[in-house]
């Protein structure tokens, strides 16, 4: 029955433009159009839900670990911008908008980096993000110059089946995970940056910017989490390179 409803999703993944070779894949290739205005909200909406299906079909039993790990290695809530997560701003956000969305419906997680050099003050070595959650990345960004518009820079996309929520990781100085790849709670993804339209000036300091979706009938809704972040302790860098 499961291999029925994957060839069936995957005919009408075609019929509308897309590859269906991997969904990881596909996802990949349509967040870049959406991120950069190449499609229209409605087939967009399309793909996105044909591309959840066939995520959740092929991946649903990768992410049954509930336990979350704080994404900035060696640092903890305390680090998350604004007073008790209040820069967590929803309002006016659309996945479909691209970049040209409003609002601000992440967290951004600073780093002591004075010298924004990329390297952590206290310890002289790289930062390393790593993954909140179990999941499969769906899409990445790894090559990001100035002064590219993409507001992101440098960034990763994860996949929660269990939770069917979407993270994503930006303002990377590189990206170690490709699509297809699937990671634990903990895993490195990358290394902290300053890549990305707003977060590459000097008036910018160096931070995570972590956003959290979750998936309704084709809408991508922001989720704030916020208490989540609070709850979940240090990681143990695992394999940091």
């Amino acid at each position: 029955m499961k291999r029925i409803i994957l060839l069936a999703v995957a005919v009408l993944l075609a019929f509308h433009g897309v590859a269906a070779a991997s969904p990881c894949d596909d996802w990949n290739i349509l967040e870049k159009e959406i991120r950069d205005g190449l499609i229209d909200r409605a087939s967009a909406g399309n793909r996105i839900t044909l591309l959840h299906r066939l995520l959740l079909d092929t991946y649903g039993t990768t992410a049954a670990n509930s336990a979350k790990v704080f994404p900035v290695a060696g640092y903890d809530y305390r680090a998350i911008g604004g007073r008790h997560g209040n820069d967590y701003r929803p309002s006016g956000y659309s996945f479909y908008q691209g970049v040209r969305h409003g609002g601000h419906p992440a967290h951004d997680i600073f780093v002591r980096d004075r010298n924004q050099d990329f390297l952590d003050d206290a310890t002289g070595k790289p930062v390393a993000i790593v993954s909140f959650t179990d999941g499969v990345i769906i899409a990445t960004n790894p090559d990001w110059e100035y002064p590219s518009p993409i507001r992101g820079g440098k960034y990763v996309w994860i996949f929660n089946p269990a939770e069917e929520r979407y993270y994503y990781y930006a303002h990377l100085s590189s990206v170690t995970v490709a699509p297809g790849q699937t990671v634990t709670a903990g895993d490195p993804i990358g290394f902290l940056g300053r890549t990305g339209k707003n977060a590459y000036p000097r008036r910018s300091p160096t931070h995570l910017h972590f956003m959290v979706l979750s998936y309704a009938d084709g809408r991508m809704l922001p989720r704030n989490p916020y208490r989540e972040l609070v709850a979940t302790k240090r990681d143990k860098l695992k394999n940091p390179h």
